[in-house]
């Protein structure tokens, strides 16, 4: 059995991953597009938005709601055993939407890149 004090960091580890690996499908779906052409550079850029914002998102969500549980005891953290499982959804969820979105969006260029030729 794991020692408590080491399940917030289990949580801010999922929730890295989560955002890191909604990273990385921004980024796979923006390497689909063909390259050299007008939307594959439009993508990478949004795909490169999409790291940054992500990354600020991790960073403020990490402090926003990790903050209390860092200096937290033993009881506390067992007391909080809800936000710990909770957190890492409400974070890696909220990267993981607006991939989704930003994966359609590069769908649509693909459509409309392969519609024109």
């Amino acid at each position: 059995m794991f020692a408590i004090e080491i399940w917030p960091w289990l949580s801010a580890l999922a929730s890295a991953a989560l955002v890191l690996t909604a990273m990385a499908w921004v980024w796979r779906s923006a390497r689909r597009l063909t390259p050299g052409t007008r939307d594959a550079a439009t993508a990478r850029r949004m795909a490169w938005l999409f790291a940054l914002g992500a990354l600020a998102w991790l960073a403020y969500a990490l402090h926003a709601g990790y903050a209390r549980l860092w200096q937290a005891d033993a009881f506390l953290i067992f007391a909080q055993q809800n936000a710990l499982l909770g957190l890492p959804f409400l974070i890696g969820g909220l990267a993981w939407v607006a991939a989704l979105m930003l994966g359609r969006v590069f769908r649509l260029l693909a459509a409309s890149a392969s519609v024109g030729r």
